[in-house]
């Protein structure tokens, strides 16, 4: 109140009179309220010198009692009934102050103030009928309330726009770890998973832990969190910048240093100086990306039930900014994969099953070499056989992405990052700065595709072009990776050799020295080759040069799904640019940009994207054709490791069912929680893998004749 009557006061001073005037007019009600009030005080009656000083304050004057003569108990009384009168008439004298000082609340004010109200009940009536009408929906109900938990809404909203005994109830709400619970023990009374379908395997096949297991997830799955100490660094200490709510908020209101901390330092590729951000550990690095958006949480869920808990499961997270070679450089991962695996087999007598999503298929088979190498964990060529029972990779990469280009290229994305995030990135990052952060991941670098125009095609074509019937809008070819149509730009269509060719000429200098420092894209199609690049880093993540470990005892599963539309090539425009020599790039926007013009006698083209088959984010080529083909000829599997293909058809359910697509989903990020795909990660895990065989549900064979390698 105090503030509030340092604010400019209006008014009339005769109004003011007036109001003095009708109080003093009512002055014996309020002796009387106040007597009354006495009546119900326990404490003994002060002094009159002692009442009015205490009243008055620093006034010099004293009420003066008059008429017939009283007792002295009667005077006291009287005395203390002025006083108080007194009292009463300062307080709302000042109050009168206050109420001048402060605008009366306009029609406008008010109706806003019962609009926000009326939004946040009416969504919290919404809310309770979804749970009567459908109770299932309380699980992602607790999933919102943990994200929304996080928000101070008194903190966003201007002050005095509602009540702040009204605000700290609906954040309370929000942030209600106990809803649907029981209101005696505030436990909860809903579960959390639905554990399908381990307790269905359990029970009709007795399925049972056997192996030791490692889960290793793809690219921006594990979260970083904040151990830097200076600057606007400390509020984020030990939060996640990645992963957590705590990302949102760090991008909505302090972008600069949310960016600081996610960009590597473009001369090391390691961290900027003054910047720690390091990979969190343990289930939860991994198992939700926020809250309620899970990853590994359904496949954690499922494994519990078979018997396994933290010291048989693990999570092996690892900054997936950071190419592999400075994984190992900065945080020793695979040093440290290695002595867990080696601990574990000592331990239980049990081999390992790695379990890899996307790009961990990757990190899993640089590990794979690197275990083997001089150069590397100097195992040997029989540790692989000895300590790794088999390697489960789901939706994995070992081609690449294509939209790893389009994302380095222009800085252009629509999945790269995961949905949730990518919706923030977009809406408050522009493409120069999403250029410059995506640049800086070398271990995004580790996702371009691999094996040029033999397996992307070139101008001519491509193996999984499809053909269009006369009847049907035109089919656009894969061949051409980029194309440029727009009249504006005289550069021509490049295949992906000279896609990947014309990325060098747009990165900066340290970007690309970087890139040639720790990868290689191209195919080998000789033993000599092999032998002579046994050693080298740069060929480990790239399966077309690099053989499989001697591990005959071994076996690779690669499950994947298909039938989501998924990008495959661009339509590129450059902005006053006649020639690839003109787009290097030190500063500013990038001038390559997808060309989004409509399309409209194109069948798969779509806002500048070519679409073509694959699980929504990886294209078929790079998710079958090593594990259907190429792993399948002595060239790349010279000590016969036991292959299995198994392909799984994307068939999700509606939106308003699960807005994750239920247990038929086999998209990217989803199959974690397929249940079919589920299941026989379930029984490979428990000794069962034998049982595990090819299954093929798309064109991938015939796609794998038409490339041209031994």
């Amino acid at each position: 109140m105090a503030k509030e009557a340092d604010t400019p006061q209006g008014g009339s001073s005769g109004s003011t009179r007036r109001r003095r005037k009708n109080r003093n007019d009512n002055s014996s009600q309020t002796n009387d309220n106040a007597a009354k009030g006495r009546a119900t005080d326990n404490k003994a009656p002060k002094s009159t010198a002692a009442a009015l000083a205490e009243s008055s304050g620093s006034e010099p004057s004293t009420p003066t009692v008059t008429g017939t003569p009283r007792s002295v108990s009667q005077v006291e009384v009287r005395s203390q009934e002025l006083a108080s009168a007194i009292l009463k008439t300062k307080i709302l004298d000042k109050e009168l102050d206050v109420i001048k000082a402060v605008p009366l609340a306009t029609g406008r004010v008010k109706r806003r103030r019962w609009f926000i109200a009326g939004l946040v009940f009416g969504g919290l009536a919404a809310l309770t009928g979804i749970l009567y009408a459908n109770p299932t929906k309380s699980v992602h109900i607790d999933r919102m309330h943990g994200m929304l938990g996080d928000f101070d809404i008194s903190s966003i909203l201007p002050d005095s726009l509602l009540p702040d005994d009204f605000i700290q109830d609906i954040t309370r709400l929000l942030s209600l770890d106990s809803i649907g619970a029981d209101s005696a023990t505030s436990t909860v009374n809903y579960s959390k998973g639905d554990f399908q379908p381990a307790l269905t395997l359990v029970g009709e096949e007795k399925l049972e832990k056997v192996h030791n297991v490692i889960l290793i997830p793809g690219i921006i799955s594990s979260g970083l969190e904040s151990w830097s100490t200076a600057n606007c660094s400390r509020p984020y200490f030990r939060q996640r910048l990645w992963g957590t709510s705590t990302m949102f908020k760090a991008i909505l209101l302090d972008k600069e240093c949310w960016v600081q901390h996610m960009m590597l330092d473009k001369k090391t590729g390691l961290d900027p100086p003054g910047i720690k951000l390091r990979a969190a550990k343990g289930l939860d690095a991994a198992d939700y990306f926020i809250t309620g958006y899970w990853i590994w949480g359904k496949a954690i869920e499922n494994l519990a039930v078979l018997g396994y808990d933290s010291n048989d499961m693990a999570l092996a997270a690892y900054d997936w900014r950071l190419s592999y070679h400075d994984l190992e450089r900065r945080d020793q991962y695979f040093s440290t994969l290695k002595s867990q695996i080696e601990v574990a087999l000592k331990s239980t007598g049990k081999k390992t099953v790695l379990v890899t999503h996307s790009m961990g298929s990757q990190v899993t088979q640089y590990f794979m070499k690197w275990v083997e190498s001089k150069n590397g964990g100097n195992g040997g060529n029989s540790w692989v056989n000895e300590h790794i029972e088999a390697l489960v990779n789901l939706a994995g990469t070992p081609l690449g992405v294509p939209k790893t280009l389009s994302s380095l290229l222009s800085g252009e994305q629509r999945e790269t990052v995961q949905p949730l995030a990518n919706y923030l990135l977009d809406h408050f990052m522009n493409r120069n700065e999403l250029a410059r952060v995506f640049r800086s991941w070398t271990g995004l670098m580790s996702l371009l595709p691999k094996g040029g125009n033999a397996v992307w095609g070139d101008l001519s074509g491509a193996p999984d072009d499809i053909s269009s019937d006369d009847t049907a809008p035109e089919m656009v070819s894969y061949g051409a990776q980029i194309r440029f149509d727009d009249g504006s730009s005289r550069l021509p269509n490049q295949t992906m050799d000279d896609a990947l060719e014309l990325l060098t000429r747009v990165l900066d200098k340290d970007a690309l020295r970087l890139l040639q420092r720790d990868y290689k894209y191209g195919v080998f199609r000789t033993q000599e080759e092999m032998d002579s690049h046994a050693d080298d880093h740069r060929v480990w993540t790239n399966p077309l040069q690099h053989q499989l470990p001697n591990a005959p005892n071994m076996t690779i599963f690669c499950l994947y799904g298909h039938g989501a539309t998924t990008e495959r090539a661009y339509y590129y425009t450059a902005d006053n640019t006649d020639s690839v020599d003109d787009l290097r790039e030190e500063a500013g926007t990038p001038a390559l940009r997808i060309d989004k013009r409509q399309r409209a006698h194109l069948e798969n083209v779509d806002i500048g994207i070519v679409h073509g088959e694959g699980d929504g984010t990886v294209p078929l080529l790079s998710l079958g054709y090593m594990c259907a083909s190429a792993w399948r000829k002595p060239l790349y599997n010279p000590h016969g490791v036991r292959v299995v293909t198994r392909e799984f058809v994307h068939n999700p359910l509606a939106a308003f069912k699960d807005i994750r697509g239920g247990a038929g989903a086999s998209d990217h990020i989803n199959i974690l929680g397929n249940y079919d795909v589920t299941a026989d990660m379930l029984r490979i895990v428990a000794g069962r893998g034998h049982t595990v065989e090819d299954q093929f549900t798309s064109d991938i064979l015939k796609y794998a004749e038409r490339i041209n390698i031994p």
